[in-house]
């Protein structure tokens, strides 16, 4: 009869099989399981147990009940599913099986809200619940994912030691895991993480737009790859000058993709709970919509036909657009930190944002050296725009971000994320706005109220138009 494992898996995809392994490699013995779909997922578990070596110690399954029952108690089981329906039918098949105490860990895409129904449907039940945020691919997952850990304390508190184990670690020796609070607040941090992915992501889609405006495709590489031995070194950075080496014949690749960005949610899910929590997360919602945009093709196409083309008179220079990727970065990594702020008050969670940049340092898609820079100065709970280092690069690069932005209006460029940064930034340093005009107007409309600078103190006062 086979030794009681320590650990269950549960997914066998390829983030699942990508854990199990770096699970096995720390040597951490490991049931697996995947469901048995006739004629189409057959003895799955057992097949990557036979393609790597490190699986080999491990038991397989394909019955639910057999691979609960070979995980000591209390046991842990992480669920690597697809996020909705697919978890949930699976939580719902393993719950009978379940003692109390043991401790169940959802380590998909899920909905932070979902986590939070989910942390109390199996805390009925006297079952343990975390939801983890995983982030760093295929890759991060076997040689060290970045951990973003919610839900029960007792349940953080049992498996940490083996979390810790098998994530990354930072430039400090850290393990790139840390509990962030109860319910969903592991999932809601992951989600803010993809958010700010998103932008980084489409600024430098901008970047490469504006770049091919005035470089060959080889300068546009180089100059990248150059950039990545500076202060804007990035993952998403590295990876974006190594796939422009690609050339199918003498084209590069990237010119044979059709230019229709995906999107699976967390982009989304980012956009809609800032706009619950009040905050503009403006970058992350303008590569959303940047997204959505790029799949209206057909209409793109219509239009490009119908309208005069701008004659180009572009004429921008490396450090003028290493300037506004820069400046632009900083943005987007403070709004992402402002809305975690602004939700760990909402949801009475104890963020510590020096610790969220620390599990982001390393293992994760957003690593850079720019988040780096965040574990040191959010420690001191220094806002990321108010601090030295933004204020120095702004005052090196702040008219050529300007500069920027001037040529890719005047040569009809889209720069959404770039646009959406220095609009920010403007406005928040902007004392005196102009929504007193938005307040006149409700008030006349609609009768709403409003403040007066000269005594506020008053309450809500109306215009004379309403007399």
């Amino acid at each position: 009869m086979n030794t009681k494992t320590q650990w269950g898996i549960a997914g066998m995809g390829v983030m699942g099989t990508s854990l199990s392994r770096n699970f096995s490699q720390k040597e951490i013995s490991l049931a697996l399981f995947n469901r048995r779909v006739e004629g189409k997922e057959e003895g799955v578990a057992l097949k990557k147990k036979q393609l790597y070596s490190e699986l080999n110690p491990t038991q397989a399954f394909e019955e639910l009940k057999d691979f609960v029952s070979a995980i000591e108690r209390p046991r842990k089981i992480f669920i690597m599913l697809p996020a909705g329906v697919a978890t949930s039918h699976f939580l719902e098949q393993l719950i009978p099986l379940l003692s109390k105490g043991d401790i169940v860990i959802d380590g998909g895409n899920a909905h932070y809200k979902e986590t939070e129904k989910r942390a109390k449907r199996l805390g009925d039940e006297g079952i343990l619940f975390l939801g983890v945020g995983v982030s760093g691919g295929e890759e991060g997952a076997l040689k060290g994912p970045s951990l973003m850990v919610g839900g029960d304390h007792t349940a953080y508190e049992i498996v940490k030691e083996d979390l810790f184990k098998i994530t990354a670690k930072n430039n400090n020796k850290i393990p790139c895991c840390a509990y962030f609070g109860t319910g969903g607040a592991g999932h809601f941090v992951k989600m803010v993480h993809n958010g700010i992915e998103y932008a980084e992501m489409q600024l430098l889609a901008e970047l490469y737009a504006l770049a091919s405006c005035t470089m060959s495709h080889d300068e546009i590489q180089k100059t990248l790859s150059q950039w990545n031995a500076t202060k804007s070194k990035s993952y998403l950075l590295e990876i974006t000058a190594s796939l422009l080496k690609f050339r199918e014949d003498k084209t590069p690749f990237i010119e044979l993709i059709r230019d229709q960005a995906s999107n699976k949610g967390t982009g989304a899910w980012a956009t809609a709970s800032a706009t619950e929590l009040g905050y503009p997360n403006s970058l992350m919602t303008a590569a959303l919509h940047e997204r959505f945009l790029s799949f209206f093709k057909k209409e793109r196409i219509q239009f490009s036909e119908y309208f005069d083309k701008p004659r180009s008179t572009v004429n921008i220079s490396s450090s003028l657009l290493k300037n506004a990727y820069d400046l632009s970065r900083w943005v987007n990594h403070h709004q992402g930190f402002e809305m975690l702020t602004l939700a760990a008050k909402e949801y009475k969670w104890s963020l510590n944002l020096s610790q969220v940049a620390s599990v982001w340092a390393e293992g994760c898609i957003i690593k850079s050296n720019l988040m780096d820079d965040c574990i040191k100065l959010l420690k001191d709970n220094t806002m990321l725009l108010l601090s030295e280092d933004f204020k120095q690069l702004l005052t090196n690069g702040k008219e050529n971000w300007k500069e920027i932005l001037q040529q890719a209006v005047a040569n009809e460029i889209p720069i959404p994320c770039m646009q959406s940064a220095w609009t920010y930034f403007a406005a928040l340093k902007t004392q005196n706005s102009s929504a007193n005009i938005i307040q006149a107007q409700r008030d006349y409309f609609g009768a709403h109220g409003f403040l007066r600078v000269d005594n506020d103190s008053q309450g809500l006062k109306h215009g004379p138009w309403s007399s």
